[in-house]
């Protein structure tokens, strides 16, 4: 199989149930959108093809997902993958409307001010109830920026940069 680089959408936190069911802490919408036959992936420690799960059903439990894969059967085989991530190649993720991106395509982005003030590198993003929170490293430490329009003007993934104009009192202390 020729896939381009794999992208985590998930992580396998526990078994659910006798059949090889596992529940699923996703990573986004990715994995309400996949559907039945759709093919994820494990990431091998032997560098080879990367180990296939084909879906067979997933539904939503709270935040997480309960996911049945064809080639999990018994809860044994179950356990095996408990706290890996899955996998899907890019080229299979959903598009992004205009504006939207994916977390992946944020992380390691270079952060500055409107003015031009250097803030930092975008190291992770925090998912909350009502607007993502982008995590900057900023002198060994970190700033927290609110995702949210009036803050984030622009997104430049070809120049690997995001302008943002910070709320009062963000940057009060650098």
């Amino acid at each position: 199989m020729n896939m381009s680089r794999l992208i985590p959408v998930g992580k396998i936190t526990r078994t659910h149930g006798l059949r090889g069911a596992v529940k699923v802490f996703p990573y986004g919408e990715t994995l309400d959108e996949l559907e039945p036959g759709g093919k994820l992936y494990l990431i091998s420690a032997s560098n080879v093809k990367p180990p296939e799960l084909t879906l067979m059903h997933s539904r939503p439990q709270g935040k997480f997902r309960i996911v049945q894969f064809a080639e999990l059967t018994e809860v044994d085989a179950a356990h095996r993958v408990v706290e890996q991530e899955v996998f899907l190649p890019e080229e299979r993720l959903p598009a992004t409307s205009e504006g939207e991106y994916y977390h992946y395509q944020l992380v390691g982005l270079r952060v500055e001010t409107t003015g031009g003030k250097q803030i930092g590198i975008l190291r992770g993003v925090i998912e909350t109830g009502s607007n993502d929170v982008y995590v900057v490293g900023h002198l060994g430490g970190e700033i927290l920026v609110p995702a949210i329009a009036e803050v984030i003007l622009e997104v430049d993934l070809q120049k690997g940069r995001m302008i943002i104009e910070p709320p009062e009192g963000l940057l009060d202390d650098l």
